[in-house]
């Protein structure tokens, strides 16, 4: 498995393994009609100005030539006097996770991010999410629960964090 920075030749891909990894991931936490209304072509834009993009920084899981996962992440969200940085989305396909290919996508990106002195990260989950405790594996602490509006609902969060990256880095 190839750890690459994203390419904006991935954005097809990227958008692909977004909307099959949240089929996969979410049914019975959010809403059915949301999950199948959804199109990776719709969202190719959006990976494809992401790439683009100086404010974000991404990077794909490559497996013989296909896109297997990605991570994305940049500055946090919301101003936080201790989370600099913010893990914005996270997927691999069902058929490759636990196979280290999420934590090598999360390394990549926490050394990138202490290249850019972004010395700690968070990440926001589902709830419910059945792999958030990939999180814990990785030493994320559990910082607070909140709601926040998805898919026309309000659903409850969690939020993981890393005070220093350049342990997750090393």
């Amino acid at each position: 498995m190839l750890i690459r920075p994203s390419r904006q030749t991935d954005a097809q891909a990227m958008a692909y393994v977004y909307v099959q990894t949240w089929q996969d991931t979410y049914l019975g936490l959010v809403p059915f009609g949301y999950l199948y209304a959804m199109s990776a072509g719709e969202l190719e834009r959006g990976f494809l100005n992401e790439t683009r993009s100086k404010r974000a920084l991404s990077f794909v899981a490559e497996d013989a030539g296909e896109v297997r996962g990605f991570i994305s992440g940049g500055l946090a969200r919301q101003a936080d006097d201790i989370y600099e940085g913010e893990i914005y989305a996270l997927y691999v396909q069902k058929n490759y996770q636990r196979q280290g290919i999420g934590t090598q996508l999360v390394l990549a990106l926490a050394t990138a991010f202490n290249r850019y002195d972004i010395h700690s990260m968070l990440v926001w989950v589902l709830e419910h999410n059945p792999c958030r405790r990939f999180y814990e594996k990785l030493n994320g602490l559990y910082l607070c629960k909140k709601r926040l509006p998805l898919a026309g609902e309000m659903l409850d969060t969690v939020a993981y964090g890393w005070i220093d990256t350049g342990l997750l880095a090393t």
